[in-house]
């Protein structure tokens, strides 16, 4: 297999006579901004109306997988950020209808599948990508990603002019697009941790959201879903738990085979759970040699720290095992150098540790593969316990259904969360019932300036317009939101970006569209059975993996270190940001309350809003620190905002 992993870039003139879109010397830049994604190779294409850029780590065909690609007639172009893990079918059943091919290059077979299916091209391929295609013929072009988002894609309309990047950065280096912020992506961030597609935090640009394509033709911009995420579909009782274990295994065998591909050493993330442990054993069995894995925790974690789980696994499979542990009272990681390959404020500390995993694990390998989507799937987190629960509360009757979530709300916050899960009346309701850190009372004493102007519900909003038709259980519900919101825009984004940064190719055997489909053909209540959490997976597991991994409970990676990491930092990141007399918040947000926080839980007084402060702390650091270096032109040429070529 032939396989491209890049950033890609553009512009594209929407409408009016075609003309020169921009410099090369800043098309040079934007494609040099993602230099991290591709250092192999850089290419470019400019004609009248489009320019095309591309950064290359090159994992297969290393000499002539040179982007961008062109039809035979050179009127067809593309580039591509990810990989297609059915080209080579693709490229038989093309050569038969009599295209010629020059490379084994994955991203080959796009031009000339788009000459046979058109704007529809992507339903065929299967992998993960973000696509551009110019049509010089039509003077139309066509961008896609694939199904979960495993790949990012952003644009913006200005003028008469789309463009478009891999990462935020590389779109504002084109200098073309305004720096506006949204103002309520921003709240929806405060609220959830991470900024809900398809909004950003500038209100010019937008993320293309998963299974989408956005067409360029006739002078407009449209956007079209080409895949949708599935539904619970009806299950076949017939099958036992033996059976559809069985199917599980069946699909996500296939899916690891065909993540094995590759001319590059390659290894997995391991962190000593089911998931990843399982992804091990199924590389194990299919490799000649042994799997290398790499593992991370945290000095102070506690039982958090899973360095002694990830070892278990790795003796039990004799992988090649490397591991790295940090301490969370040095700044291993600098936050400002994380939050710009971040490309948007995301508070999720696991970035950190993923950060210093993947400079290991670059360093022995070019393709990692790693265990990620497994609990978005089938069930795998505390949350989905409640939400199970939920399921069975509703069958109580009204008066017991009434007492109690009134008594659970007197309760602990643990016990306040799950009783908003069980008297939610929604999916979108029942989803922000996790999510309750920037509640009402904290929101009224931070908000000023144009926070304060709004509702107070962009989170809600942003939500609900992911909520599906409805037609599933309440856990199959949940799992949805939880795959195209957070799964999406939290964990698929650090990923990408902090694997990125080194150079490192991060592949995701559970996201597999086969196996995302496979897994709505299982029952809810095989997901999650007398409140255990993936029932179906450890069932399925079991023989391929030890018991002891199988049986042990679940630990959130770093989330218990989180307020103590945050009180080692007060004399470090947050001084230098929150406390500095120049912070960008306070247009936003109330100093004295965020500095009387800070205190509290410096001193260990009042520490239950340390998710808020590590969020108004990573929106700090992108406002102060990513935009004006994003901003940044190429040496001698600086790039200014609203500036056209």
């Amino acid at each position: 297999m032939a396989s491209t992993v890049c950033g890609i870039c553009g512009i594209i003139q929407i409408r009016g006579e075609p003309r020169p879109v921009i410099a090369s010397e800043l098309l040079d830049h934007m494609t040099d901004a993602m230099t991290h994604r591709g250092p192999d190779d850089r290419g470019t294409m400019r004609a009248d109306g489009v320019a095309l850029g591309v950064r290359r780590l090159s994992i297969v065909d290393v000499q002539d997988g040179h982007q961008p690609f062109a039809s035979e007639d050179g009127e067809i172009w593309a580039i591509q950020n990810g990989e297609l893990y059915n080209h080579d079918e693709l490229r038989r059943d093309l050569r038969a209808d009599g295209h010629r091919f020059r490379t084994r290059c994955d991203t080959e077979v796009i031009p000339h599948l788009y000459e046979r299916f058109g704007a529809s091209f992507e339903e065929h391929l299967r992998g993960k990508f973000g696509i551009a295609v110019w049509d010089g013929k039509r003077r139309c072009a066509v961008l896609a990603r694939d199904r979960l988002g495993i790949k990012p894609l952003y644009y913006a309309e200005v003028g008469d002019l789309l463009v478009f990047a891999s990462e935020l950065k590389s779109l504002l280096a084109s200098g073309l697009v305004g720096v506006d912020l949204d103002y309520e992506a921003i709240e929806a961030f405060l609220t959830l941790g991470y900024v809900p597609g398809p909004s950003t935090p500038l209100a010019a640009v937008k993320k293309l959201p998963p299974g989408h394509r956005l067409v360029v033709e006739g002078g407009r911009v449209r956007i079209e879903r080409f895949w949708s995420f599935p539904e619970q579909a009806v299950a076949d009782r017939r099958l036992s738990v033996d059976e559809y274990a069985e199917g599980l295994i069946e699909v996500l065998d296939e899916s690891v085979r065909l993540r094995l591909m590759g001319d590059v050493p390659l290894g997995a993330m391991l962190s000593g759970g089911i998931d990843s442990s399982l992804v091990v054993a199924l590389m194990a069995r299919q490799m000649s040699e042994p799997v290398k894995t790499f593992a991370v925790g945290f000095a102070e974690a506690g039982e958090g720290n899973e360095l002694g789980a990830a070892r278990f696994v790795a003796d039990t499979f004799g992988t090649d095992h490397h591991e790295i542990e940090l301490s969370f009272a040095d700044q291993t990681v600098a936050l400002d150098e994380l939050v710009w390959h971040l490309d948007e404020p995301l508070a999720d500390l696991s970035a950190l540790g993923l950060f210093a995993l993947s400079e290991l694990a670059a360093k022995h390998v070019t393709v990692a593969l790693c265990g990620q989507g497994a609990d978005e799937l089938l069930g795998g987190y505390p949350r989905h316990r409640n939400v199970a629960l939920a399921a069975s509360w509703n069958r109580l009757p009204t008066p017991l259904r009434q007492a109690g979530p009134a008594l659970a709300a007197r309760g602990p916050a643990r016990f306040r969360r799950a009783a908003k899960i069980l008297a939610a009346a929604d999916p979108a309701t029942r989803f922000l019932g996790q999510a309750d850190a920037f509640d009402a009372p904290l929101r009224a004493a931070l908000a000023r300036g144009p926070l304060a102007e709004l509702d107070g519900c962009a989170a809600a909003r942003a939500v609900a317009a992911h909520v599906g038709a409805g037609s599933g259980d309440l856990l199959s519900n949940a799992l949805a939101l939880d795959s195209k919101l957070g799964l999406v825009d939290d964990l698929l984004q650090y990923f990408d970006r902090t694997s990125m940064a080194h150079s490192l190719e991060v592949r995701v055997p559970f996201l597999d569209h086969r196996v995302v489909e496979y897994c709505a053909t299982i029952p809810s209540s095989l997901k999650v059975r007398r409140l255990q959490t993936k029932h179906v997976l450890k069932h399925a597991s079991r023989g391929l993996l030890p018991d002891q991994v199988i049986d042990r409970p679940k630990v959130g990676f770093f989330h218990a270190a989180m307020a103590g990491w945050f009180r080692a930092q007060t004399r470090g990141a947050i001084s230098d940001f929150l406390l500095s007399p120049s912070a960008r918040y306070p247009e936003m947000l109330d100093r004295g309350t965020v500095e009387r926080l800070v205190s509290e839980h410096a001193e260990g007084a009042h520490t239950n809003h340390a998710d808020v402060l590590l969020r108004i702390l990573m929106l700090e650091v992108w406002l102060t620190s990513f935009l004006p270096r994003a901003l940044a032109g190429p040496v001698g040429s600086p790039v200014l905002v609203g500036q056209r070529s």
